[in-house]
């Protein structure tokens, strides 16, 4: 997994390719910023008088549980729709193109969403904004991906990670800022300043060459060619590019061929990697994400003890602190280690919230609920966050890679549907009333991650990938995975039946 070292490796790369890399990061900072302002300023006042209903009985202008509901789960659709028409566009007419197009995408959505006059217009636009969130999600990780070299893989994801992070948290100062603001103005100026990123990144975007590896899948070898060399700079010889992009097509020749089918996943060990994968994808997204990022500043709003955009940028602070922690440690302590503690401390977290919410809530009640709500997504981002991710990524066979993702993605967007439709209703008064249990029930399914977790998750650090492949046909338990070693009298034969299954699947 990356870490925080592998950010050394960006002192060897050339100017032309930090370029590339910055340009395209502003866009993931984009994701991260716009998905913060739609999660924070749908507590602001003005917000809640522009498009909510007015409540007689408590004299307050505010959002119905179904509007809610509307606002943060009728997006993930589109969400959807964008990453599949990202991955059309950018197979169809190159991944720089297809990066263009969503900038404009978003742009739109912005306008909308600034412009708005009634709730209609407000979730249209939020529903476009989320089309652009989706085809970055698709877009981002492969395109930094296909223009690094090998050795800038790990500082890559470090890097992607980070943007999106700061970018929310730089947001929760914004809004923290404007929220004091009368009228309009306190959520249109956020809404405003997410302008700032598609249009740099339409200015700077010409500077950035199109992937090398996709010119080469389409026959456009001396595009590749040229491409190559400006991302590579003058250290490197036009010879060594010609040799390089004469191993990509080897390469990309070799993965036709190989590709697996639908079928391979039910084929032996694959039944049990790709269940793996669709359980780290559930309990990704069942045990509270949408609580927090979706719903946290209406819910500490509710409380009446902090104010909610203070809370947000604390909350986004404490955050970040998550992933760098994770970098640091994860190689050293191990990936399942961490996914279980973390994930033990996330789950505690949950069931305390939900604890205090029982009976009379003190105001020394409230204050133990926001500090569980701001430790969360700490814990979260350790464990069933940012470890899930990777492995989900890592465990199915190289052949079913693409396949797998694609069940991955919609597993997550099933699971996050649900938890984000359902949860106005869970919190809300006029339902289920039950506002701080709710943690209750995501740390009941952290709980149940956990268990799934001891017996099925394995620790695949420093592996290579023929050493894994002999574990999974030789069905080497979970809890035995970091500390299995290879039989010494079996390494050749063992060794030339998996390099021929890998071939056959």
């Amino acid at each position: 997994m990356a870490n925080l070292k592998d950010l050394k490796s960006f002192r060897q790369v050339s100017w032309n390719l930090l370029l590339a890399i910055i340009v395209i990061n502003v866009s993931v900072f984009s994701f991260g910023f716009d998905q913060s302002v739609f999660s924070t300023i749908q507590a602001m006042d003005a917000y809640e008088k522009r498009f909510g209903t007015y409540n007689s009985s408590t004299q307050e202008w505010s959002f119905t549980a179904e509007h809610l509901s509307f606002l943060n789960s009728f997006g993930l659709p589109a969400k959807c729709l964008g990453a599949v028409t990202g991955l059309l566009v950018a197979e169809r007419f190159g991944r720089k193109p297809s990066y263009i197009a969503m900038q404009f995408i978003v742009i739109i959505g912005i306008a909308v969403s600034y412009s708005a006059q009634n709730f209609g217009q407000a979730l249209g636009g939020r529903i476009i904004v989320q089309c652009f969130v989706g085809w970055d999600n698709f877009l981002a990780p492969m395109f930094l991906a296909e223009i690094s070299p090998t050795a800038l893989r790990g500082g890559i994801v470090v890097v992607y990670v980070l943007a999106h992070i700061l970018g929310s948290l730089i947001c929760s100062f914004v809004t923290l800022k404007t929220s004091s603001f009368e009228g309009d103005s306190s959520w249109r100026i956020p809404l405003a300043s997410m302008f700032a990123f598609p249009l740099f990144v339409l200015v700077f975007f010409w500077f950035v060459p199109e992937s090398p590896r996709w010119l080469v899948r389409k026959g456009q070898n001396e595009r590749a060619i040229r491409h190559l060399c400006w991302l590579k700079g003058s250290s490197v010889s036009e010879q060594d590019v010609v040799t390089e992009v004469g191993n990509l097509h080897e390469s990309i020749c070799s993965d036709l061929e190989t590709k697996g089918r639908w079928g391979d996943f039910l084929k032996g060990p694959n039944r049990r990697r790709l269940g793996i994968a669709i359980g780290v994808a559930m309990f990704n997204q069942l045990t509270g994400q949408s609580f927090m990022s979706q719903y946290g500043a209406i819910f500490i709003k509710g409380l009446k003890t902090m104010d909610p955009f203070t809370f947000k940028v604390i909350s986004s602070a404490v955050t970040c602190l998550g992933p760098i922690i994770t970098f640091s440690f994860v190689d050293i302590v191990g990936r399942r280690k961490f996914y279980l503690t973390a994930g033990s401390a996330c789950t505690a977290v949950l069931l305390i919230c939900g604890g205090l919410g029982i009976g009379n809530v003190t105001s020394g009640d409230k204050t133990g609920i926001l500090t569980a709500c701001v430790l969360f997504g700490w814990f979260y981002i350790m464990s069933f966050g940012a470890i899930g991710a990777v492995t989900a990524a890592e465990v199915p066979h190289l052949q079913l890679r693409d396949k797998s993702s694609m069940v991955v993605y919609l597993t997550q967007f099933v699971c996050d549907f649900v938890v984000s439709y359902t949860l106005p209703y869970l919190l809300g008064t006029g339902y289920a009333n039950l506002h701080s249990k709710v943690g209750f029930i995501y740390g009941g399914f952290g709980i149940i991650g956990l268990v799934w977790a001891f017996f099925c998750l394995p620790d695949m650090s420093g592996r290579s990938l023929e050493e894994l492949e002999i574990m999974w046909t030789e069905k080497v338990s979970a809890r035995r995975f970091r500390k299995w070693k290879r039989n010494g009298a079996d390494d050749d034969s063992t060794s030339s039946e998996i390099q021929k299954e890998m071939v056959q699947v």
